[in-house]
């Protein structure tokens, strides 16, 4: 039965979203695509190269031989060649007549192929994976118009002090300590009125709590991001074991692997993108959440009783003006150099073409789109807390947290493309030959796919109600088998 674009089409717009055409054929065996478990049975010839002559920039390039090749090309350009075509390094056509729909060259593969996939012109490098504003937050400083190490200079005291933070109750187990406290040196500073907060202030049930903070605050930004760093390196299976919840199997097993192979991966490749990943996955957890003073020395701050409802009961809390400082660091030193560096080495992963760097492509956008779904979790929590009338504290924010993971789930299923690795049998040999994996790979994955059985029906409902705050919302969506970008509705 031959595929029906224009309903394609028609399905998509009840969607809201712009018509494109769920076409897209599996790869050939000539092809640079991935396809990393099935070969092809119809292998396709490869097309003879293009002569090609040295443009005025020093680029290569064929020569056009119509005006009408001219305009395509430049509408290209401007758009953007789908995932597809710029996979298989083949030309993709825009329609003119709907330029943000299905390329020409996918509506043509579309009618001879029987497994599709959208025809989307995403970049990964345009994947957003944090969720920070241009500034710090407001409600605590208008210092910082942007994001960028600016020390305090009006200072009202040149004495320095040296605070004990944490982001758990650093309670001693059986099993040895959670993570140790951060050390880090504060000094007073003049707060500026109408410019500084002095106090903390939140929500519950409808009732607002303050709480009056000293003004303290970080002494030497750059010299507290290389502590900061420093300590994130050395606790970082600490942050892991504290914020991966242990009861859920899917989850234990997976980030037990990913940290595994971030560290005897055979390929640098692959641990370098693993190591990235892991290390911004627990960067974005600590700026995520809420800190306190945990040591000797309180800058005179005393704990308060909120009631049981309130997690900051009992707790000496950290100054506004600090917080801000904290994210500023944790964006402009850690967040985004990491997450250049994972989206630069994904894609050439994912380019590569090599059936070796599954495992580590596979791993890496699991544990990203586990961070999204976290940090969604977070900001509707923050948007409760501050009596915000809405579902999200930070709407822009999320949206775009969202689109970034529509890209990377994207690009999870044309890697895939001809076979489902998350519903493989991974007991036949046939297939455990394809994959190139390592027996304890393999086990890896018989037991994931069982874990991935078991909440077919909780995907299935927590996709249907669009419920975005559940940690699973994301990687539900990996293992659809027709999956398709969904709009969220902030």
């Amino acid at each position: 039965m031959p595929f029906n674009v224009d309903q394609s089409f028609r399905d998509l717009e009840q969607l809201n979203y712009p018509a494109v055409n769920w076409s897209l054929p599996p790869p050939s065996a000539t092809s640079s695509d991935i396809d990393l478990f099935a070969p092809d049975l119809n292998p396709q010839p490869e097309a003879k190269p293009v002569p090609k002559e040295t443009s005025a920039k020093g680029r290569r390039r064929g020569p056009f031989r119509a005006a009408e090749q001219r305009q395509e090309t430049g509408l290209t350009r401007k758009l953007g060649a789908c995932i597809r075509c710029s996979m298989q390094r083949i030309r993709c056509i825009p329609d003119p007549s709907s330029p943000q729909g299905c390329c020409k060259t996918c509506i043509q593969a579309a009618y001879s192929r029987t497994r599709w996939l959208p025809c989307l012109r995403y970049k990964i490098t345009d994947t957003e994976l944090l969720a920070h504003e241009k500034c710090p937050r407001p409600t605590w400083t208008t210092r910082w118009k942007k994001m960028e190490l600016v020390d305090i200079t009006n200072w009202a005291s040149n004495s320095i002090k040296t605070i004990q933070t944490s982001q758990s109750d650093w309670i001693p187990t059986s099993q040895g300590a959670s993570e140790p406290p951060l050390s880090l040196q504060v000094r007073e500073f003049k707060p500026i009125e109408g410019t500084d907060a002095t106090c903390r202030r939140w929500k519950i049930d409808g009732i607002e709590y303050k709480y009056e903070t000293a003004n303290y605050a970080i002494a030497d930004m750059r010299q507290a991001g290389v502590a900061i760093i420093e300590y994130g390196k050395q606790t970082l299976p600490m942050a892991i074991k504290q914020w991966v919840n242990n009861q859920d199997s899917l989850l234990r097993n997976t980030y037990n692997m990913a940290y595994k192979y971030s560290l005897h991966a055979e390929r640098e490749e692959d641990r370098n993108l693993l190591t990235s990943t892991l290390w911004l996955w627990a960067a974005s957890r600590r700026m995520s959440q809420g800190a306190h003073i945990c040591g000797e020395e309180t800058l005179g701050m005393k704990r308060r009783d909120f009631g049981p409802k309130c997690t900051s009961s009992n707790k000496i809390l950290m100054p506004p003006v600090y917080s801000a400082q904290v994210e500023i660091i944790y964006v402009t030193m850690i967040l985004l150099p990491t997450k250049k560096k994972i989206l630069d080495q994904l894609k050439a992963l994912v380019a590569e073409n090599n059936r070796r760097s599954w495992l580590a492509i596979y791993l890496c956008i699991f544990l990203l789109l586990h961070s999204c779904a976290l940090l969604t979790a977070r900001d509707q929590q923050r948007a409760k807390a501050q009596g915000v009338q809405r579902r999200f504290y930070r709407p822009r924010v999320i949206d775009e947290l969202h689109n970034g993971a529509k890209i990377l789930l994207a690009y999870f299923h044309f890697c895939n493309r001809g076979s489902y690795p998350l519903h493989m049998d991974w007991t036949s040999a046939e297939q455990i030959a394809l994959s190139e994996l390592k027996p304890g790979q393999i086990e890896f994955m018989r037991t994931n796919v069982k874990e991935y059985e078991k909440k077919s029906s909780h995907f299935r409902n927590i996709l249907e109600t669009d419920a975005y705050e559940d940690e699973f919302y994301f990687i539900a969506q990996m293992y659809e088998k027709d999956w398709k970008p969904r709009h969220t509705v902030v």
